[in-house]
């Protein structure tokens, strides 16, 4: 009884883990995505203020 039940908290966690990871990866991806769109605005941004990257 013992071996089953630590079979069924094993799975579980197991499950957990894979559905976390997949959350992740969808989190990830999604960023990807919408960093596309914001990266060149970000850069005109600095394009517009020459002086503001030198030091």
């Amino acid at each position: 009884m013992k071996d089953r039940m630590m079979s069924q908290q094993l799975t579980l966690s197991s499950l957990f883990c894979v559905l976390a990871l997949a959350g992740l990866c969808v989190v990830t991806g999604a960023r990807d995505l919408t960093s596309g769109a914001v990266g060149p605005k970000v850069a005109e941004q600095a394009e517009l203020s020459p002086g503001l990257l030198q030091g």
